[in-house]
């Protein structure tokens, strides 16, 4: 069958329709003309196995990746790193009318963004133990794909890329201590790349960020591109009002760690305990709790000014979005690597406006971003 692109959705999936079902097909841009197979039924949507763009859009370019199409990292070098940025404000925006229900989407959606090549301080490697191979999977499979280089990660991580020994004793090692990686032979090392030092696993290293300084490993969750970082730093910092600042989902201290020395009340909340261990390094003047967000909250009896949230994919429980709105926070700055979960959340925030909306490309040559929305009490 032949079909139109109409529009990126969440993931930069193109959306198009034939027969009255909606056909969902990755590595397209609106306006393609694509021929594909019938595919199969996911979800009520048709997801066809096979296609052929046949007419491309001028905006389409050629991917810089050799690997591109079977390296199953980057999916979305069809587009330049402005483009790609610009394509995705007009998902979140269409998730924010679509799924939020939002009449209120600021005009200009503030776009950042930064080059592909290098960015990424953030890995996990594959390593096959038995055969001596790492590297990354390949796209819809559990092979591993051996590379020299990759033209996404750092110098440092290209390095260890290329000559795997660290990674081949660090992966025995992980290996060794878990029973199901000991029968497969396969394990994951992640990878960081601090300001002097990568770390493997558990070890800690340090890397300074617009002048915050950060500890953290390579087993927690930093986010990978530097380059593109200080925007939401910024962004997080001049929009958090009052005295008292809670940081939920709070993860190794990122955003507490703004606060530092600014004479804010600031309580952090992570579950994850190394996390946690690392907030405290990083924001130690924080009150920081190991907790579940919704079951912290209903004990703390606690009050603050700006909340904070950066929860993962899923967005909030229904539990603690409750929680949150009963608080009636000034203001509310959500952070989110999801649109359609974001602007679900949103979609219950009806005694807030959004007061500014922001995209972050964090991950430039993927259907991945990230997204800030400031909301304002009424």
């Amino acid at each position: 069958m032949v079909v139109r692109i109409e529009k990126l959705a969440t993931g930069a999936v193109g959306v198009a329709h034939a027969d009255d079902r909606t056909v969902l097909i990755n590595g397209v841009l609106p306006g393609e003309v694509v021929e594909c197979s019938e595919g199969v039924v996911k979800k009520g949507f048709l997801v066809p196995d096979k296609m052929r763009v046949i007419e491309a859009s001028p905006l389409r370019i050629q991917p810089s990746c050799p690997y591109y199409g079977i390296c199953g990292g980057c999916d979305f070098q069809i587009v330049s790193e402005k483009d790609s940025a610009e394509l995705k404000m007009e998902i979140l925006r269409d998730n924010l009318r679509r799924i939020g229900h939002r009449e209120d989407i600021p005009e200009e959606i503030t776009i950042h963004w930064g080059n592909f090549n290098g960015y990424r301080h953030r890995s996990r490697f594959h390593v096959d133990c038995r055969t001596r191979r790492w590297g990354f999977l390949a796209r819809k499979s559990s092979e591993i794909v051996s590379m020299e280089s990759c033209p996404a990660l750092s110098s440092r991580l290209n390095a260890l890329l290329k000559d795997g020994k660290a990674l081949l004793e660090k992966g025995r090692s992980a290996m060794f201590s878990n029973a199901v990686d000991r029968q497969t032979g396969f394990a994951e090392v992640s990878a960081f790349e601090g300001d002097e030092a990568v770390s493997l696993g558990d070890e800690r290293v340090g890397i300074s960020i617009a002048g915050t300084h950060y500890t953290v490993t390579g087993n927690v969750f930093f986010q990978s591109n530097p380059r593109v970082l200080p925007s939401l730093f910024s962004f997080v910092r001049e929009n958090a009002v009052g005295d008292s600042i809670m940081d939920l989902y709070s993860g190794v201290g990122t955003f507490s760690a703004l606060f530092e020395g600014s004479g804010k009340r600031v309580y952090a909340v992570e579950r994850d305990k190394a996390c946690l261990a690392l907030s405290r390094i990083n924001a130690p003047s924080a009150l920081s709790f190991t907790a579940d967000v919704a079951l912290w909250g209903k004990k703390s009896g606690r009050y603050a000014d700006t909340v904070i949230v950066d929860p993962p994919r899923t967005g909030l429980s229904q539990e603690a979005l409750s929680l949150i709105l009963s608080w009636n926070p000034e203001r509310i700055i959500y952070v989110s690597c999801n649109s359609a979960t974001l602007s679900r959340d949103v979609s219950a925030m009806k005694d807030y406006r959004i007061k500014s909306a922001a995209l972050f490309d964090f991950y430039p040559g993927t259907g991945h971003d990230e997204n800030a929305l400031v909301l304002e009490r009424l």
